[in-house]
């Protein structure tokens, strides 16, 4: 496990300072960030599914913002509200695969494993039938970030805003 502390003291003081000299530019500093990061993260989604056969625009529309203002304490959130955003930004484990509503796992010929053996009925009428349990079955998902690169594009962008509200 790698565990790492950062000693923020002096950024939370500079930034009180800067709240309380110049609350509405800080607002504007934290709404225009928060923006870029949402605009951010719906552009990696909508790049990264673009050759992708399914393109419901589901994921890219559960990309919402919210802003709190708390004893002006502006904070700026962007989060993913599909319950399967986890799974794209950090990919998945191979994993085994089990029937659900059907008797037993199949798909076409053309798209099976290599080197899995298909009884020659299920060959001639195209499709490859694989049983009920596959133990070794999904290989797993590569990960496809978006949320983390906007957050690391907003800081800076958050951060460029607020040295320019400083000067």
């Amino acid at each position: 496990m790698i565990t790492f502390t950062i000693d923020d003291r002096q950024f939370r003081s500079d930034m009180e300072r800067f709240r309380e000299q110049s609350g509405s530019k800080f607002k504007i500093a934290v709404l225009r960030a928060t923006l870029k990061m949402e605009k951010l993260a719906k552009i990696l989604i909508r790049d990264s599914t673009r050759n992708s056969r399914v393109k419901t625009g589901y994921l890219m529309n559960r990309i919402h913002k919210r802003f709190i203002d708390q004893n002006k304490a502006w904070t700026g959130e962007v989060i993913s509200g599909a319950k399967y955003s986890l799974f794209v930004e950090e990919g998945t484990m191979p994993h085994p695969i089990g029937v659900v509503n059907k008797k037993v796992l199949a798909g076409p010929y053309r798209g099976r494993p290599p080197g899995w053996k298909v009884s020659a009925k299920s060959k001639r009428l195209g499709y490859a039938t694989y049983g009920k349990y596959l133990s070794h079955g999904h290989p797993g998902t590569k990960p496809q970030p978006f949320m983390y690169p906007a957050w690391k594009f907003a800081c800076r962008h958050l951060e460029k805003l607020i040295k320019q509200a400083l000067q």
